[in-house]
């Protein structure tokens, strides 16, 4: 376990460091989009971005994916992977450009008129940006991601603070903060990568049918994911409005501390998945994180369940206040993906593909049908609410396609500590009853201290071998 846990506790560390000041950074940049954007433009750019993610995978037939771990497998060649990927991306952007261009001579879609250059501009370096991060991870680059990370979000708070509060370009100049900050990375990938060392004139065509035979499925999962947590937006601003859009998108910022926690696990996560998967004992090893992971996880998220309102008075300024309240269901929503994102690289190492789909599209049609039913019921809380009940969904399927491959250890316990989580959810939105919360929050962490302390051990011994490795060298 010892030996299995120093690789990820490592990559856990170098992306740890990279990313949390720069990403605090970020988060703190919350108070200045509420208070120089109006709550339908901040809607509208969500939007936007999230139309964006849904496009990417089906556009370039979810290739990023097969190149992260196609890359990491040594019986194919690094060039012939890269530029499969490489094609694959340029024609989804070649895509994308006809049709803003078509929607542009035919008067399509005017709603976002003024803003079609600036789509095309965020797609194309999103695409890219994302592309390159995948293929740095399957080599392995775990230190260069770290440095495309600071520079990425060097350049938004900077590109920022320019565009709106001295030059107070509003939406536009948030739109051009945010590809300039993709941008920055993407120089610097393709320069530390050496990337044109990887491309060929010829594509194999044995190994993009494949890939696509790997990858084109998953286009399910990923659809499926995004209904999960993309189709509030639209269901919100059809039943509410684009303002309310706004305020569930603002929302989102507190639970994205935890989401950039549980990005930088999984992004260590899936090379260790990957490399342990078939070897002795990966079944245990496999349980013992999830335990660890989740542990620490449900305290943090507890935690910030009970700093809601006050996280929301320093962040949300204006109109935006409001949305404290759908929070709480949020950061329980976080919970349950991370959990599902834990099983999804055991499934991916395994090549589960239709898993991974099926879980995807069962939360999809949870999502959807509780969204359209909550929302009329209790607005926008419903749709929060839809979301955590459908990420619970998609993580209970994909436990049960990966039983075989992972031990659950004291799952009573898991159980036990996602109840509470839900209990301080609904005391904190409907009740003001903050001595129960903090004894709730007693209690989990009770029930949990001997894994903390496991926790502790294992950083301890890694702490040391590592200083070991460190005097052998010198």
């Amino acid at each position: 376990m010892n030996n299995r846990s120093g690789p990820l506790l490592k990559n856990m560390g170098i992306l740890t460091f990279s990313n949390f000041a720069s990403k605090i950074l970020v988060f703190l940049l919350v108070p200045l989009y509420t208070s120089v954007l109006s709550t339908s433009e901040y809607g509208m750019y969500d939007l936007i971005v999230s139309t964006v993610s849904l496009i990417v995978p089906i556009l370039s037939l979810n290739i990023i994916d097969a190149v992260m771990r196609y890359m990491m497998d040594r019986k194919y060649s690094h060039n012939e992977v890269a530029t499969i990927g490489i094609v694959h991306v340029s024609i989804s952007i070649f895509l994308v450009g006809s049709a803003l261009f078509i929607c542009e001579c035919f008067k399509i879609f005017s709603q976002i008129n003024g803003f079609k250059l600036l789509i095309f501009g965020y797609y194309v370096t999103y695409i890219i940006n994302q592309y390159l991060i995948q293929f740095a991870k399957g080599l392995d680059k775990i230190k260069e991601m770290g440095i495309a990370g600071v520079l990425e979000t060097v350049v938004m708070i900077l590109t920022n603070v320019l565009f709106l509060l001295v030059w107070k370009f509003g939406i536009i100049g948030f739109f051009v903060a945010n590809i300039l900050s993709q941008v920055a990375p993407m120089i610097y990938f393709t320069f530390s990568l050496r990337m044109w060392t990887y491309i060929e004139k010829n594509v194999n065509r044995v190994l993009q049918m494949e890939m696509l035979l790997y990858c084109t499925p998953l286009i399910a999962s990923v659809i499926g994911w995004w209904v999960n947590s993309g189709s509030d937006k639209y269901v919100i601003t059809f039943f509410c409005g684009m303002a309310a859009n706004g305020l569930l998108s603002v929302a989102y910022k507190i639970p994205s501390i935890l989401n950039m926690f549980q990005s930088i696990f999984i992004q260590a996560w899936q090379i260790s998945a990957i490399k342990e998967y078939g070897e002795k004992d990966t079944a245990q090893f496999y349980g013992k994180t999830f335990n660890m992971v989740n542990m620490l996880m449900c305290i943090f998220c507890a935690v910030m369940i009970i700093m809601t309102k006050p996280l929301a008075s320093i962040l949300y300024a204006k109109d935006f206040y409001n949305a404290w309240k759908f929070v709480p269901f949020l950061l329980i929503s976080s919970i349950f993906n991370c959990a599902s994102g834990f099983l999804g690289p055991v499934l991916s190492a395994k090549k589960d593909f239709r898993a991974m789909a099926r879980s995807s599209i069962y939360g999809a049609v949870v999502n959807l049908i509780l969204n359209i039913i909550f929302v009329q019921i209790i607005g926008i809380q419903g749709i929060v609410m839809a979301t955590a009940i459908a990420s619970l969904v998609i993580y209970l399927s994909r436990k049960k396609a990966a039983n075989n491959d992972i031990i659950f250890c004291r799952y009573d316990k898991t159980i036990f500590t996602w109840i509470i989580l839900v209990l301080l959810a609904i005391i904190e939105v409907y009740f003001d009853l903050w001595i129960i919360e903090i004894i709730l929050l007693i209690i989990l962490f009770w029930v949990n201290l001997a894994d903390v302390k496991g926790i502790v051990i294992s950083i301890q011994k890694f702490i040391k071998i590592e200083m070991i490795k460190l005097k052998e060298r010198n």
